[in-house]
């Protein structure tokens, strides 16, 4: 009988504290739970005005943009109609100047190694073709194949002239060719003085 009114009163007594203590836990998710709620349900509001501004931000500088592509556009074809114009003058310039020389003529310096003037006065310093008389030969510009003797530049020019390292020259019409070293075609040719 005690034993019994023991447990009769030992679960009257833990039992209101544990639904006190039940209901404070419960309250309190409850209360965590509603707050997080309402701080992201205001974060997405903001977030969803912030998207709605960039957008009408976006819609207002593609508009601003496409008057300036069509200008650049036509400030490009502009451009272009120009140099091509500029091509097209230079082409007739050439063309003209090469009608009105002479047949026999040797062409001016031409050269598809990059020679500044100094260098191309050295080689001519350096290398002497002897002096034409005779039949002529063909022309040769660079680019052509050449064929025949070659030899090799002077070193103390190659110690000056470093991107001739390797080179060789044969003269022909009074012209100094020069070619590049592992090379058959002409990739300069130095117009007789």
């Amino acid at each position: 009988m005690v034993d019994f009114w023991r447990r009769h009163f030992a679960q009257g007594v833990s039992k209101p504290r544990t639904e006190r203590l039940v209901r404070r836990v419960g309250g309190a998710a409850f209360a965590f739970l509603s707050l997080l709620v309402v701080v992201t349900c205001v974060g997405a509001a903001i977030a969803l005005g912030q998207i709605k501004s960039l957008k009408s931000d976006i819609a207002t500088l593609h508009r601003e943009l496409l008057p300036l592509r069509e200008r650049l556009g036509k400030l490009e074809q502009v451009e272009k109609t120009k140099r091509d114009l500029e091509q097209q003058e230079e082409a007739q310039n050439r063309s003209g100047v090469e009608k009105n020389r002479p047949s026999g003529e040797i062409r001016i310096d031409q050269t598809a190694l990059n020679l500044s003037r100094e260098e191309i006065q050295l080689i001519r310093d350096y290398v002497k073709p002897a002096p034409f008389a005779g039949t002529a030969a063909p022309v040769i510009n660079v680019g052509d194949s050449v064929s025949g003797a070659m030899i090799p530049l002077p070193s103390q020019l190659t110690e000056k002239v470093p991107k001739l390292l390797g080179a060789k020259f044969t003269t022909r019409n009074g012209a100094i060719i020069i070619i590049k070293k592992d090379s058959r075609q002409a990739d300069a040719v130095l117009a007789a003085n």
